[in-house]
């Protein structure tokens, strides 16, 4: 079997309340994977060379993704400040001020509220999720997560009932805003979609059973790939995308996501530009991955099973430093969504 490598397992969010910690052992591999993932400011021009200090993790980033695009670092940011509304992004009104619905799930937050009839808020170590009027895409309202410094911390909303025809392939689409600037924290998840597994392990709290793939930032660049929490040992697979675009930070970005599981595969868009893919062609870490050859157990196809769970918000393994991000206009759909038109 390959790749039953134990990785920061990221714990991630279905609808249960059962939770249970890591073992030591378990923390103490994910600290040494985290060690060796790409930093956000030295890696901007990586060439090949090592990503991290740990000895035998040696696997060039540039390799990782060949012809991915390189979304340029805050172009339109302030030095000085975040920009709080996306006034140039004016795509159609709904009645209540947000954006009309294109999709098979769409949340706007204009209710004023995380609407307990559409999410389970889950919230832990500190971490916070509430909805705001003074950043926001459109609108009125947009959601904000914080996240403490210095500790394991989270706040996810996660879809209660998503529609079924989500289950298959599907895209995604959230507007966000993330402070501060630079990003320096290693591994904070964003979005995800997955379903609880049936496997005899459990992986770490607040959910551990998940199975799912994720967009995440890692030391400031980004991060995709899939997570087994139901088998021992935990399985993460990821791609780091080659020259080591990072996040656009201080300023409302399109995040676009495609999450397929036949085959196992995701794709990213920044503001309306492909970033990267990750799939068994590109597989940055574990190192060691043949490209073309089977993700997991011989099989590159239908490991996570079907999406039936869907998270926003974070999870940050490592913080350095306190962070927000704000979250408006999220749609899921079965062809891709695009960006809301300037």
């Amino acid at each position: 079997m390959r790749h039953t490598a134990l990785i920061w397992p990221i714990a991630l969010v279905a609808c249960s309340s059962t939770s249970s910690g890591p073992p030591a052992t378990r923390q103490e591999a994910r600290d040494a994977s985290d060690s060796a993932a790409p930093s956000s400011e030295s890696d901007a021009s990586n060439d090949g060379s090592k990503l991290g200090t740990e000895a035998g993790r040696e696997m060039g980033r540039d390799a990782a993704i060949d012809g991915a695009s390189v979304f340029p670092v805050d172009a339109n940011a302030s030095e000085t400040g975040i920009s709080t509304d996306a006034a140039d992004d004016t795509g159609a009104t709904s009645a209540d001020g947000g954006t009309v619905c294109t999709g098979l799930f769409c949340e706007d937050f204009e209710t004023g509220r995380i609407d307990p009839t559409k999410w389970d808020l889950v919230q832990g170590a500190g971490g916070t999720a509430v909805v705001q009027q003074q950043v926001v895409a459109h609108g009125k309202y947009a959601m904000q997560v914080h996240g403490l410094a210095s500790v394991s911390d989270y706040a996810l909303i996660v879809t209660k009932s998503a529609p079924p025809g989500l289950r298959g392939t599907h895209y995604g689409r959230a507007y966000y805003l993330i402070t501060p600037k630079p990003l320096t924290s290693g591994h904070t998840q964003m979005v995800f979609a997955g379903t609880n597994g049936t496997g005899a392990a459990n992986g770490p709290g607040p959910f551990t059973k998940l199975r799912y793939m994720e967009v995440a930032n890692i030391n400031g660049g980004w991060q995709i790939g899939f997570d087994l929490l139901d088998i021992a040992p935990l399985v993460e697979e990821v791609a780091y995308p080659s020259g080591s675009p990072q996040v656009p930070t201080m300023l409302w970005t399109c995040l676009e996501w495609q999450f397929s599981d036949q085959p196992d595969a995701v794709n990213l868009w920044v503001d309306g530009m492909f970033i990267g893919v990750f799939d068994d062609q590109h597989v940055s870490f574990p190192g060691g991955h043949t490209p073309g050859t089977p993700l997991y157990n011989g099989k590159s196809s239908g490991l996570i099973g079907e999406y039936t769970l869907f998270g926003f918000g974070f999870h940050d393994w490592h913080p350095n430093k306190a962070f927000d991000i704000y979250y408006d206009d999220i749609v899921l759909d079965t062809k891709r969504v695009g960006c809301l038109p300037r």
